[in-house]
């Protein structure tokens, strides 16, 4: 059995780099204008939504919701703060990005490129510090090529904080590499 381990590959450059994944750039509204929020209210320029109470995601599900909900807004602070510090990624090819840094790559390349995410959680199996979550992540996004929609059946370990709230540890979104 080989063990992966935290290496140097960014999912982040290769999903900026292929081409489904393209997208013109959105032009940068000006400084001051309001951005869109998920609750449909707007907000200044600068200032973080209000995805999930600075406290604790209180279970695994509610965690995804979160999530979901931060990378549709473009919060890419929010998104980044229902991580684990040491949580990991498991690419399709069975690499890992590893780390705040690597992951904050990887999202900030998915939201950069237009890239929603749908969660459809289907189960949670849930040990007390630890759990595990089993669904369907579908990434879809229009861009100059015609744009891509790719469901994936997908894996999430979860743990809890020192706070006692869940983060997100491992995630397979593509599921677990046949190797």
């Amino acid at each position: 059995m080989a063990a992966r381990r935290c290496g140097v590959d960014s999912l982040g450059a290769a999903v900026a780099m292929h081409p489904r994944y393209q997208q013109p750039p959105a032009p940068n509204p000006p400084a001051g204008l309001p951005l869109p929020t998920p609750s449909g209210t707007r907000r200044p320029r600068g200032q973080t939504a209000d995805i999930l109470p600075p406290m604790r995601a209180a279970s695994p599900a509610a965690l995804s919701a979160a999530f979901a909900a931060a990378m549709r807004a473009g919060d890419l602070e929010a998104a980044v703060a229902l991580w684990h510090h040491d949580a990991a990624i498991v690419q399709s090819d069975g690499q890992l990005i590893c780390g705040r840094d690597a992951i904050t790559a990887a999202l900030r390349a998915l939201i950069d490129n237009g890239v929603e995410l749908t969660i459809e959680l289907a189960a949670v199996y849930d040990g007390g510090g630890t759990a595990l979550g089993t669904g369907t992540l579908t990434m879809s996004a229009s861009n100059g090529h015609g744009g891509f929609e790719h469901s994936s059946e997908a894996l999430v370990i979860y743990r809890r904080d020192e706070s006692g709230g869940w983060r997100i540890a491992l995630d397979a979104p593509w599921g677990l590499p046949q190797l």
